[in-house]
């Protein structure tokens, strides 16, 4: 049997609310939170139709009364409802079980209420510490970049990262047309495992490298990787932008710890290659190898990274307006 989430008394009192505010459903879920805070808290959506089905002449949450004959439309519709209510993360299959009917009746029900399966995004992780540091440093860049138009075509931006052989691929993204279904598979976490350590960065528009890393990376490694080998990818690079400015740990334009979001080779580059690299399985080291620097060729020669600067303002001021926190919900 289908459960119900309100009594007839809690259906009474949002009601009630409701006329309270006016008809303005998202007053009246604030004013009934405020006003019962040890109670179950209904969406604004609820209120809404709990003013529909007294004006039907129904009970809200039963079906009962109205003139339609059979098994009341609303009366699947509040169930369903107080489904998704009072579970977010539950599943179409998952409500048809429960209460017995149709997935596709709860998919009409859903699609009708204008609610949307919304997916997670993966974030970094902040500490308490990190918010004021992030903001600071944004506000900082924007200025600087509102005062000195060329600015930011003065940073190098560097980065490292690692492919693998069983790297990340979008599964969502991955299809292929076919007139009859070939039940495709993709191979994951294979027992033989190799990787490729990789520097790279960028500079006034253009992508410096990437450059292969030993495949252990230690502290003393990259001191030699930053002395020997750096100097070299910088030798197409002027001198007066050379020494003009880095961003550091410790330099002094203070970078904000756990912030991979606003490092153009991380929410662009290294995405970007991967992306390419991985749409068919890697075979072996050399394969990976070959279509790592493939994919480098590929978006240097698109002229992509020149156009790095306005995406890095963008989110600049989005984490202002997230007070340091996550913000590509807001991009």
């Amino acid at each position: 049997m289908p459960r119900f989430v309100y009594t007839p008394a809690e259906y009474a009192e949002m009601h009630f609310i409701y006329g309270q505010c006016g008809g303005n459903a998202s007053e009246a879920a604030e004013l009934y939170r405020a006003r019962f805070p040890n109670a179950r808290h209904p969406d604004y959506r609820i209120f809404v139709r709990v003013h529909n089905a007294y004006k039907e002449g129904r009970i809200p949450g039963t079906g009962v009364g109205g003139t339609s004959g059979g098994r009341p439309r609303q009366h699947d519709d509040d169930i369903v409802l107080a489904e998704v209510e009072a579970d977010p993360t539950t599943s179409v299959r998952k409500i048809s079980s429960r209460i017995g009917i149709s997935t596709r009746t709860v998919n009409r029900i859903l699609k009708r209420e204008k609610l949307h399966p919304f997916h997670y995004k993966r974030v970094q992780s902040l500490l308490p510490r990190d918010y004021p540091l992030r903001l600071a440093f944004c506000r900082r860049m924007l200025r600087k970049i509102r005062n000195e138009p060329n600015f930011f075509d003065k940073i190098l931006w560097s980065d490292e990262s690692s492919c693998k052989k069983d790297g990340y691929f979008n599964m969502h993204n991955l299809h292929s047309w076919q007139l009859t279904n070939p039940h495709l598979v993709r191979e994951d976490r294979s027992q033989y495992q190799f990787k490729i350590n990789l520097w790279s960065g960028i500079l006034n528009g253009e992508v410096i490298g990437p450059f292969e890393l030993p495949d252990t990376l230690t502290a003393e490694r990259y001191l030699l990787f930053l002395q020997n080998d750096l100097p070299g990818l910088l030798e197409d690079v002027t001198l007066e932008n050379r020494r003009d400015i880095w961003i550091g740990r410790l330099g002094h334009f203070l970078w904000p710890p756990r912030s991979p979001d606003l490092n153009p080779l991380d929410f662009f580059y290294w995405g970007c290659i991967k992306e390419k690299v991985y749409k068919k399985p890697v075979t072996s080291v050399e394969d990976l190898r070959e279509r790592i620097f493939a994919a480098a060729r590929e978006i240097n020669e698109a002229g992509h990274a020149q156009r790095i600067k306005q995406s890095f303002i963008r989110r600049c001021r989005a984490c202002i307006r997230a007070r340091g926190g996550h913000f590509e919900h807001l991009l």
